[in-house]
């Protein structure tokens, strides 16, 4: 499943965000997706997976030595909070405070796809995230995805 685009939604004053049909039927899926997980992302945002996506997740942190003190510490840090979210009726989903708070969410929530996953964003931090990556674009492509052959 991929998922892709970035828009920035509202966000109500019960915390709840529209999550738009493009990214609740991806691929051109048939059915909708009606339920995400939710979990802390990295550089300050929130992460939302479907179900088929979680379990891969799922998958590789089962993968980690549970005798190495940083995994535990990572995966106590990752699933804190992680709440799984439905879609309503009218395509939202309910953020809960904690997380809420953890993504420094307002009014407003910049939704971006990154693949197998939505990054939900504070429009501010995806903003200065998105600059540092773009000044440094081509030494980080060199160094993710290898040098160019010559």
């Amino acid at each position: 499943m991929a998922f892709y685009g970035t828009n920035t939604y509202a966000i109500d004053h019960k915390g709840r965000l529209s999550v738009p049909a493009s990214l609740r039927r991806p691929g051109g899926r048939q059915r909708p997706i009606q339920t995400f997980v939710l979990v802390a992302g990295f550089e300050g945002c929130l992460a939302m997976y479907a179900p088929e996506d979680w379990a891969r997740v799922e998958e590789r942190l089962r993968k980690l030595p549970m005798g190495g003190r940083k995994a535990r510490a990572f995966t106590r840090a990752f699933l804190m909070d992680a709440t799984p979210v439905t879609v309503d009726a009218q395509g939202r989903v309910t953020i809960p405070p904690a997380l809420m708070s953890r993504a420094g969410l307002g009014k407003e929530a910049t939704l971006h796809g990154v693949g197998d996953h939505i990054e939900v964003w504070n429009p501010d931090r995806l903003s200065a995230v998105i600059k540092e990556a773009q000044a440094n674009f081509e030494a980080n492509a060199e160094e993710v995805l290898g040098e160019p052959n010559s």
